[in-house]
C-alpha cells in the first residue's frame, strides 16, 4: 500500500501534471457536505467550548470568514466544501514535498562541502 501511495504521488508530483491537477481540482470542486442549520452548527460549537457559549453574531463572523476562504459554503446552511479541502491540502501536501526534498538535496550539499559522510 505505502509503494503504490509513494507511486502515486511521485505522478503527481511531475512538472507534466499541472493539466492533470487542475482536472483532479475541478472533479473535486462539487464535493460538499451535508448543509447544517446555524442552530445546529452552534449546538456542537458550544458543546465543544464547555467553557461559555457562543453567540449567534459569533458563529455568523466565524462562517463569513470561513465562507470568504471557500472553507465552507452558506447558500443552503452551512456545509463544508470537502472537494477544496482535499485540492488544497493536496497542494500544500506537494509544496512540502518540493521543500523536503530541496532541504535534503541542501543538506547533502553542505555535508560534502565540510567532507562529513553523507
Amino acid at each position: 500500500m505505502k509503494a503504490e501511495l509513494n507511486r502515486t504521488f511521485a505522478k503527481l508530483l511531475n512538472p507534466r501534471m499541472s493539466a492533470g491537477l487542475i482536472m483532479l481540482h475541478s472533479l473535486l470542486n462539487p464535493l460538499k457536505g451535508k448543509p447544517l442549520g446555524a442552530g445546529e452548527v452552534r449546538e456542537v460549537v458550544d458543546r465543544q467550548m464547555k467553557e461559555r457559549k457562543v453567540s449567534k453574531q459569533s458563529i455568523t463572523n466565524i462562517a463569513r470568514r470561513l465562507e470568504e476562504a471557500r472553507i465552507i459554503d452558506r447558500e443552503k446552511g452551512y456545509s463544508v466544501n470537502y472537494g477544496y479541502l482535499i485540492s488544497m491540502l493536496l497542494q500544500v501536501m506537494m509544496d512540502m514535498s518540493r521543500r523536503m526534498d530541496d532541504l535534503e538535496d541542501e543538506i547533502s550539499s553542505l555535508k560534502e562541502s565540510i567532507g562529513s559522510p553523507a
